[in-house]
C-alpha cells in the first residue's frame, strides 16, 4: 500500500528515514572537539540536516527538551521541540504550514543550508500545561561541512525580555509620556487662569483615567503572561456592556471622525464573567478597528448567544492582508511601527487562559475584518470544571 503523499504549504515536508537518523546523530556524537566546543555555549545549539531535523544538540538544549518532557529531541525540528503552535498544526510539521514563509527560524536554517549564512528574529506561539504563551527568539544559521555533507549550524537565543522591555520603553516613553503631557497642559492652563476648572475637569479627567488604564494594562499582561492573574466573576449584561465600552472609545482621540455604534441584533443577556479582562479584549480590539480604519468609517460591536456560549465581536470595513493574517496574535508582531504589536495577543492570552474562550478572525472585501471572541455563559461551571 502506498504511503501517502506529504503535504506542505512551505518548506520540503520530507524527512530522513529512521535508521540514517540514527546513524548521522550518533557519528556527531562521537566527534568530541564538535560536543565540547556546542557544549561550552550558553545558547540553544543545535546541528540540523537537510531535512531541517536536529542530528545534535548542546547540552543547553537537551536539558531543555527534559525540562519538556522530550528525552531526547534528535530527529525533531526546532518547531516541534519548542511546542510551537503553528508546527502542532501543520500537515507536515514544523515548516511546513502557511504561517511558516514568515517564521524567521525556518528562513535562517533554509538559508544556511543553501551555503548563506543568516539571522533572523522568530516569534512563536507555543502550547504549554500553562496554556498559551510566547517566545521571541533571534536565530543565527551557518552552513556547516562536515565529512562530505552540507549541514546547518543553528544558534538561538531567547530575546522575549528584550521585545518585552522594547514595548513597555514604547508604551512608558511615548503613550503615558503623551498623556501625562496633556495633563500637565491642562495644569498650566488652570494654574495661569487661562482656562477655569469647569472647562478643562472633563477633559482632565478622561486623560488621568486613560493614563492609569494604561498602566493597568500593562500591570495585568505581565501578571497575565506570569500566571498571577486572578480571575473575579460577576454578573455582567451584555448590551450594558458593549454599550459602555463604545461610550469609553468614542471619547478618545482615536475615535475622532471614526463612529463607534452597536449592532442593531444586539442580544441582551447575563452572563458571568469577569468584567475587567472583558473589557481589556474587547478595548483592544475597538482600539485595534479604529486605528485601521480610515476618517469617516465605522466600527461597529455586537454579541450573540449561541447554546451555552456568546460571542462578543467587532468588525470594521477594512480588509487584512494574507502576509498580516498569517501572523496576526504573535506578541511582537504589529502593522505600526517597532516596539507595539500586544494589542492581539493579549486579547488571545486573556481569552484563552484565564476567560476559557476563543479567538476568530474573519477578513474579506465584502464584510471587512470581524474579531470574535467566544466565551461560556457561565464561566463558573467552566473554572469549577476545570
Amino acid at each position: 500500500m502506498a504511503e501517502p503523499a506529504l503535504v506542505t504549504y512551505f518548506a520540503s515536508p520530507e524527512r530522513i528515514e529512521h535508521e540514517e537518523l540514527i546513524r548521522q546523530h550518533a557519528l556527531l556524537a562521537r566527534d568530541e572537539g564538535l560536543c565540547t566546543l556546542i557544549d561550552a555555549m550558553p545558547e540553544f545549539v543545535m546541528v540540523v540536516g537537510p531535512t531541517r531535523e536536529i542530528l545534535l544538540g548542546n547540552r543547553a538544549l537537551v536539558d531543555f527538551a527534559a525540562s519538556q518532557g522530550c528525552s531526547d529531541p534528535t530527529g525533531l525540528r526546532p518547531g516541534e521541540l519548542l511546542s510551537c503552535e503553528n508546527a502542532r498544526t501543520a500537515p507536515s510539521g514544523c515548516g511546513t504550514a502557511a504561517a511558516c514563509q514568515c517564521c524567521g527560524a525556518v528562513e535562517a536554517i533554509l538559508s544556511a543550508l543553501s551555503g548563506n549564512r543568516s539571522s533572523h528574529e522568530c516569534h512563536l506561539l507555543r502550547t504549554t500545561n500553562r496554556g498559551l504563551e510566547a517566545l521571541d527568539l533571534k536565530v543565527w544559521g551557518t552552513p556547516f561541512r562536515w565529512q562530505g555533507e552540507s549541514l546547518a549550524l543553528v544558534v538561538a537565543v531567547d530575546i522575549s525580555d528584550e521585545k518585552r522591555r522594547k514595548v513597555l520603553e514604547r508604551i512608558f516613553f511615548h503613550d503615558i509620556l503623551n498623556t501625562a503631557g496633556a495633563i500637565g497642559g491642562l495644569a498650566e492652563l488652570l494654574v495661569q487662569g487661562i482656562m477655569t476648572p469647569d472647562d478643562v475637569k472633563e477633559t482632565l479627567l478622561d486623560a488621568a483615567r486613560t493614563l492609569v488604564s494604561e498602566i493597568r494594562s500593562q500591570r495585568e499582561l505581565l501578571a497575565a503572561e506570569n500566571n498571577e492573574l486572578s480571575v473575579s466573576i460577576a454578573p455582567i449584561h451584555s448590551r450594558l456592556f458593549l454599550e459602555s465600552i463604545a461610550r469609553t472609545y468614542r471619547n478618545t482621540p482615536l475615535a475622532l471622525g471614526r463612529p463607534i455604534q452597536l449592532d442593531n441584533e444586539i442580544c441582551e443577556t447575563v452572563i458571568f464573567s469577569d468584567e475587567r479582562l472583558l473589557q481589556r479584549v474587547m478595548g483592544n480590539l475597538v482600539k485595534n478597528a479604529l486605528e485601521a480604519v480610515q476618517e469617516g468609517e465605522t466600527v461597529t460591536l455586537g454579541c450573540e448567544v449561541d447554546g451555552e456560549e456568546i460571542a462578543f465581536w467587532c468588525n470594521n470595513p477594512g480588509v487584512i492582508s494574507r502576509e498580516v493574517r498569517l501572523q496576526l496574535f504573535q506578541r511582537s508582531f504589529s502593522t505600526k511601527e517597532p516596539g507595539r504589536g500586544i494589542g492581539t495577543y493579549s486579547v488571545r492570552l486573556l481569552t484563552e487562559r484565564y476567560l476559557k474562550g476563543r479567538v476568530e478572525t474573519r477578513s474579506d472585501v465584502e464584510s471587512g475584518t470581524t474579531f470574535t471572541v467566544v466565551y461560556p455563559l457561565d464561566l463558573r461551571t467552566t473554572v469549577e470544571g476545570h
